[in-house]
């Protein structure tokens, strides 16, 4: 029997893995729908959002007197620092690409299988023969996300994995599966935030900037990954942007300061995503995923 669920109530919860519901913090909710709510707010919101302000925003992060936000960040996000290696935090920012110990995020190499390349909340949306999906019910297709209709083609029939990253989240992230991967690719757009809620105001998969990369894997499946800069994230840092051989679970990069998502498409016929994600799509549910566990497969 198909679960039904309350859009209010999904909009509430996040699903664990074991089914359980997660409260989103109310102030999440609140404050998006405070700025979108009024033209003026609005207008703003479209200011902030530029990729300058970003840089501004990370170069005033990266003094040393934002270092006294961390103690307040970390208490209200209830982020466990004993994941983390322990380091003395020199500004707010250092302190948001801190490194997690490997132990914390354990993954299992397995060329049939797709990893999650970060901490996350996930959703997965099936692909259309046409190219097109609906996140949230916005329409869009693979060609206008990857600003390249040929390259689209290769992944009608696949899915499109939306991992959306939030400011409790670990910020760096990995490579999904192992295979050669293309120089990246860089797409130039806004920084609007990428809450769910802000689907109701503009389709931020094709207007925020982005950058990505194809990786074919030795059985010929084609994978993309993309990170889209959100509010805050003026940079995404990428350890190597050419053409390289990769491994599953090498680190890719990191977000640099604030919320965003990574994109990962798969081609027709390569990887399954795993039910629990599927149902809880459908239900209307974002899925709490670590990085490294197994969001599909073969």
């Amino acid at each position: 029997m198909t679960k039904v669920v309350n859009k209010d109530i999904s909009e509430q919860f996040y699903m664990d893995r074991d089914g359980n519901l997660v409260p989103i913090p109310v102030s999440n909710n609140a404050l998006i729908e405070k700025m979108f709510a009024h033209l003026p707010t609005r207008m703003i919101m479209k200011f902030v959002s530029a990729p300058w302000y970003a840089n501004l925003q990370r170069m005033a992060m990266n003094t040393f007197f934002t270092s006294f936000l961390v103690s307040g960040f970390v208490h209200k996000n209830g982020i466990k620092l004993s994941e983390y290696k322990k380091k003395k935090y020199t500004s707010f920012h250092d302190f948001f690409k801190r490194d997690i110990k490997p132990e914390s995020r354990p993954f299992t190499v397995d060329d049939k299988a797709l990893l999650s390349p970060c901490d996350c909340k996930a959703s997965v949306y099936k692909i259309a023969e046409d190219a097109s999906f609906k996140i949230k019910g916005v329409p869009y297709t693979a060609g206008e996300v990857l600003d390249d209709e040929e390259l689209a083609k290769e992944f009608c029939g696949g899915y499109m994995y939306l991992l959306r990253l939030s400011l409790d989240d670990y910020h760096h992230y990995m490579y999904p599966v192992a295979g050669d991967k293309t120089a990246d690719r860089k797409i130039d757009g806004k920084l609007y935030t990428v809450h769910p809620l802000i689907h109701q105001y503009c389709a931020v998969y094709r207007e925020n900037a982005r950058q990505f990369c194809t990786i074919t894997t030795d059985r010929g499946d084609r994978v993309i990954v993309m990170q889209v800069g959100a509010l805050g994230v003026g940079k995404v840092a990428n350890d190597n942007e050419d053409a390289a051989r990769v491994a599953q679970g090498e680190e890719q990069g990191h977000f640099e300061f604030g919320g965003s998502t990574i994109l990962v498409l798969t081609s027709a016929g390569s990887y399954e995503p795993e039910e629990s994600l599927r149902e809880n799509t459908q239900l209307g549910y974002e899925t709490i995923v670590k990085m490294g566990e197994r969001i599909g497969g073969i």
